[in-house]
């Protein structure tokens, strides 16, 4: 060791000294690079986080941004600031850190609420500062975005035509079926249907009956599940007034109708009252007629409805705001049409029976308007209960493919369209395909 000292003070030539000269500022500068760097990502790290909280929370539900938007503003301005302050709020001063600026900008893009936060800052570096090197610069940038919960009107169209006096079940039509087995008030015996008459026999026909006996009938179980829907509305709403509700059915009586083309009848206007609207669904009941055969029974114009339907809903929006909502018919029916229309009648009177005519759901959908069938499933009456005008009349219309659905399923936007039997549970399905319209709703947009 000491041998090799000696020789190493006995060099003359210096390249030893030299190379470690120039070693030495290397070494300084890794050394000083890493120590320096450690901090300048500690500072990033720091920045993208307090940005991060910034741009997520400036457009979260009950942010300023959110709830200006949803009440139809396009400035974002206290948004911005609340992104600002957020961020401020978040980062803690250094001595080391200069030249701090943060900028938020709030935007809207279709039905999304885009934020974003850009950073920039100066580290002051200490050993590579001694090394002649001032400053590092630092930048950070963070975006997020919400989804709006969509604004969507509802106008509820209900079918309370005649035949929705059908009995709920198979077990209600027998309940009916066997308590008329001959003619009961001057009508035909072996009745699987609660007719609402109002003329010579009112208060002694098969409705009255039916009530007595606790006979359910089709137009019972939609106005209870009309009501239900509205109160799983209002509890599945996030935003103020998110949804607004109309109800419409077929007309209270048949002679109040207009013969040839009647018109949906209000019976709850558009509004986010939930709770007035499902008072209003409770007076639901089926269309009154003054006798049997009166207007040759056609009281069931889907025609004339949707075209009525189609004048009273305005185009649809793309349920970003209250001030754009999306425009959803929702109609329940059991699809069977008995209606003026010459143009495909059945016999000589101008009366169409069959599936429904599906020209104006065509048109509501073109204007963007979303159509969800809920079919509740005419139940085939032959066999045994051996009723000669389903068997005359509807029965080509229900098997062995029914027209009926089909024609259900052609009007209904796609993948709202569903079917379910009275007995399956009205009310569930009504719920189940409400969720499916708010879904489509959210993905479409």
């Amino acid at each position: 060791m000491l041998h090799g000292l000696k020789r190493f003070f006995r060099n003359t030539r210096g390249n030893v000294v030299m190379i470690i000269g120039l070693a030495l500022p290397v070494v300084f500068l890794a050394i000083g690079g890493a120590v320096d760097f450690s901090r300048v990502f500690q500072l990033k790290k720091e920045l993208q986080d307090a940005a991060d909280v910034a741009s997520v929370s400036s457009v979260a539900v009950n942010s300023y941004a959110y709830k200006a938007n949803a009440k139809g503003n396009s400035s974002f301005k206290t948004g911005e600031d609340q992104a600002l302050a957020i961020f401020n709020s978040n980062v803690k001063k250094h001595g080391d850190l200069n030249s701090l600026k943060v900028k938020a900008q709030i935007k809207k893009q279709k039905t999304n609420l885009v934020s974003e936060v850009s950073v920039t800052a100066s580290y002051r570096p200490y050993l590579l500062g001694l090394m002649g090197m001032n400053k590092v610069p630092i930048t950070v940038n963070s975006t997020s975005s919400s989804t709006f919960p969509p604004f969507i009107d509802f106008y509820l169209l209900l079918d309370n035509s005649p035949s929705m006096g059908l009995g709920a079940t198979y077990a209600d039509i027998d309940k009916l079926v066997k308590a008329t087995p001959t003619s009961i008030y001057g009508t035909e015996g072996n009745c699987a249907f609660a007719c609402h008459e109002t003329g010579a026999r009112a208060g002694k026909d098969y409705y009255t009956l039916a009530k007595k006996i606790g006979f359910t009938m089709r137009i019972d179980v939609v106005r209870k599940a009309t009501q239900n829907l509205m109160t799983m509305a209002g509890n599945t709403q996030t935003l103020s007034n998110q949804y607004r509700m109309a109800i419409y059915h077929f007309g209270l009586s048949a002679e109040s109708i207009d013969a040839k083309n009647p018109q949906p009848y209000l019976v709850s206007g558009l509004t986010t009252d939930l709770t007035a609207s499902a008072s209003n669904a409770a007076k639901i009941d089926l269309m009154t007629i003054p006798q049997q055969n009166y207007n040759s029974d056609r009281q069931t114009n889907f025609k004339s409805m949707m075209l009525g339907m189609n004048k009273v809903i305005p185009s649809s929006g793309d349920g970003s705001s209250s001030a754009k909502p999306q425009q959803v018919l929702f109609f329940v029916s059991d699809g069977a049409t008995d209606s003026y229309d010459c143009s495909r009648s059945d016999g000589g009177t101008c009366r169409r029976l069959g599936g429904m005519d599906t020209t104006q759901c065509k048109a509501m959908k073109a204007r963007g308007v979303k159509i969800a069938v809920l079919y509740t499933t005419y139940l085939h009456l032959d066999g045994k209960y051996d009723n000669q005008w389903y068997k005359d009349n509807m029965a080509k219309f229900v098997v062995p493919k029914s027209e009926l659905a089909a024609n259900m399923q052609e009007c209904a936007s796609e993948g709202l369209f569903f079917e379910v039997s009275p007995s399956e549970g009205i009310s569930e399905a009504m719920n189940a395909l409400f969720t499916k319209v708010i879904s489509s709703v959210r993905i479409s947009s």
